[in-house]
């Protein structure tokens, strides 16, 4: 009998030899029965498929070749998954086995297309920054921390993620979906640890995408958004900093 995968946890890397291990190493803490792990390499030549595949059988499918960028890369390894749900990590983060089992146990009992857990930047013990989803703040910027994301495997088959952005892909698709009315399920836990940098670090490009993003999926309702993020930071001048939504 084939056992059920509930969940497959996807990472996509190239050239991370000085970090895949920590990636490895933490994806092993959560990893059980119910649970797959797929590895979409974009044939590193630094020793990072060499670290992969002595990892043993904690991977369960490694795809090592070259890709079309990024998103392609995720694309190609929801294609190879089969679990219920998705959770990509990228191979400078970390997964976080706290509260992991929690978040499994909902995965297995909810209908929710979208689940959502909480991403600390940093360390654990001093995280510069904690990312909680906020997917009603979609319309203004990227509010889901993707590395701590759980997303049905059949709304990424059917809406993959768009090739023809460079960094903002998963923002895209995020929104897309709170536009079509899908329901975000917010759990206060933690289960991921990002490290800043990477492709995202290119600010400039970043910013550029996220606004063409923001004009095609918002259409009439951008302009009325900006102004609404307009008066928005004009009150929290006001008030000091004060004020929070």
């Amino acid at each position: 009998m084939t056992e059920e995968i509930l969940l497959t946890i996807i990472t996509v890397t190239k050239n991370c030899v000085a970090s895949i291990g920590r990636t490895l190493d933490s994806v092993r803490a959560v990893k059980r029965s119910g649970v797959e792990y797929v590895v979409v390499d974009g044939a590193s030549s630094d020793g990072t498929t060499e670290a992969i595949r002595a990892s043993g059988t904690l991977v369960d499918r490694l795809i090592s070749e070259k890709d079309h960028g990024i998103y392609n890369a995720m694309n190609k390894g929801v294609a190879n998954a089969r679990g219920r749900y998705i959770l990509f990590i990228n191979g400078d983060d970390e997964l976080l086995p706290g509260d992991f089992p929690i978040v499994l146990e909902t995965l297995a009992n909810s209908s929710a297309k979208i689940i959502c857990t909480t991403t600390l930047v940093g360390t654990t013990s001093c995280p510069t920054e904690t990312l909680v989803a906020r997917p009603w703040h979609l319309p203004f910027y990227n509010s889901i921390p993707h590395p701590s994301t759980f997303v049905a495997r059949d709304l990424l088959l059917r809406s993959p993620l768009r090739e023809d952005l460079r960094i903002v892909s998963d923002y895209d698709f995020f929104l897309f979906a709170y536009l079509s009315g899908q329901a975000f399920l917010v759990l206060p836990k933690v289960t991921a640890l990002h490290q800043r940098g990477g492709a995202s670090g290119n600010v400039n490009l970043s910013q550029r995408e996220l606004e063409r993003v923001r004009k095609e999926r918002l259409g009439w309702r951008y302009p009325i958004c900006n102004g609404l993020m307009a008066l928005y930071r004009l009150a929290r001048r006001l008030s000091g900093g004060a004020l929070h939504v």
